[in-house]
C-alpha cells in the first residue's frame, strides 16, 4: 500500500500527518520546532529523524512506498523541492535540497498553499467545485488559490500572498514595499499599533468587542471591512465559487468575524443576477499544512 507523509514546519511547532491512498489519516504528530535553539538547526535534524522512522515503519525504507511533502513558510523554487526565501525563520531553509539529502524525491509547498489545498482535497473536490479561494487569517495573512481544480501557484510560486493586496496608499509599508496591505488591516503582529496600544493581540480585541466595548467595536469592525473589501476584490479577479477562512484569529473570532463580515460582504461584492459568493470556516485547524502537504506529493505530476 502507498502512504503519504506531510510535515508542517510552523514557528513554534512541527506537526506530522501520514496519509493512506483514499486521503484517510492514519497518525498525526507534533513536536517543538526549536528554532533558534542553542542547538544550530535541530529542527532540520528532527525532520530528518521524522522522515526516517515514518520511512521505517510505513514502507520498510522504501521511498516509493512512503511519498513525503514538506509544508513551510516563504517561496519554493518551480520544481518544488526547496525554500528559496525565507527571512528571518528556520535558519539553513534557504535552497537547501531535502531530496538530495535524503536520497529521495521530498516535495516542498508553501504553508498558505498547503493549507489551500488540504480543504480543497478534504471537503470541495468531491462536490465538485473548481475554483477555490483561501485566506489564513494569523499573526499575519497567507492564502491559496484553487483554479480548475488545481492549486495555482504561478510564477515564482508566489500566488496566494493576498496579505500583500494594497487597501490604503497612504497606510503602513510591508515587507513587499506594499502600503496599507490587508495583511497589516488583519493580522495579529500589528494589533499594537492598530489599537494605539490598546490590545496587545487579536483575541484581547475580540473578547473586548464581544463585551461591548466601543473603542474595540470600532477597531474590530474597520479590520473586518477593510477584510470584507479584500475578498470582494479578490472575487472580482478570481471568481471562486466558494471562499474559505482559516487561521487561528477565524477559528477564534467564529461568529464575531462571519456576522460582520456576511454585512460588509453585502455591501460591497458585486453580484451579477443575484449570485453570491460563498463563505465557509476552514474545518482542518492547525493540522491543515501538514495534511495540505501530504496532499501535495500524493497528486504531484511534474
Amino acid at each position: 500500500m502507498d502512504y503519504y507523509l506531510g510535515i508542517d514546519i510552523g514557528g513554534t511547532r512541527i506537526k506530522t500527518v501520514v496519509l493512506d491512498k483514499t486521503g484517510k489519516i492514519l497518525k498525526r504528530q507534533e513536536v517543538p520546532t526549536e528554532d533558534g535553539s542553542g542547538e544550530k538547526e535541530l529542527w532540520k535534524k528532527k525532520i530528518i529523524e521524522i522522515i526516517t522512522k515514518n520511512s521505517e515503519h510505513y514502507a520498510a525504507r522504501n521511498p516509493e512506498l512512503l511519498r513525503c511533502g514538506i509544508s513551510a513558510p516563504g517561496l519554493v523554487d518551480e520544481d518544488n523541492k526547496m525554500t528559496l526565501h525565507m527571512p528571518e525563520r528556520l535558519q539553513g531553509i534557504e535552497n537547501f535540497d531535502w531530496s538530495a539529502k535524503l536520497g529521495r524525491p521530498i516535495r516542498v509547498i508553501n504553508d498558505g498553499h498547503s493549507a489551500c489545498l488540504a480543504e480543497y482535497e478534504s471537503f470541495y473536490r468531491s462536490k465538485g467545485i473548481k475554483h477555490l479561494l483561501m485566506l489564513t487569517l494569523g499573526t499575519g495573512v497567507g492564502g491559496g488559490i484553487i483554479i480548475n481544480e488545481q492549486l495555482y501557484q504561478g510564477s515564482i510560486q508566489r500566488a496566494g500572498h493576498v496579505g500583500h493586496m494594497s487597501l490604503d496608499s497612504k497606510g503602513s509599508m510591508t515587507m513587499t514595499n506594499m502600503p496599507g496591505s490587508l495583511e497589516y488591516a488583519v493580522g495579529n503582529f500589528s494589533i499594537s499599533e492598530r489599537s494605539k496600544g490598546k490590545f496587545n493581540s487579536v483575541r484581547e480585541l475580540v473578547d473586548a468587542y464581544e463585551s461591548g466595548n466601543p473603542e474595540a467595536r470600532e477597531w474590530w469592525l474597520a479590520s473586518v471591512e477593510k477584510l470584507a473589501i479584500g475578498l470582494a476584490s479578490l472575487t472580482n479577479i478570481l471568481s471562486p465559487e466558494y471562499i474559505v477562512l482559516g487561521g487561528g484569529i477565524t477559528a477564534g473570532a467564529g461568529e464575531a468575524l462571519f456576522e460582520p463580515l456576511k454585512t460588509y460582504m453585502t455591501k460591497y461584492e458585486w453580484r451579477p443576477g443575484g449570485h453570491q459568493t460563498t463563505i465557509r470556516q476552514a474545518k482542518l485547524g492547525g493540522f491543515a499544512g501538514a495534511i495540505g502537504a501530504a496532499f501535495f506529493t500524493k497528486n504531484y505530476k511534474k
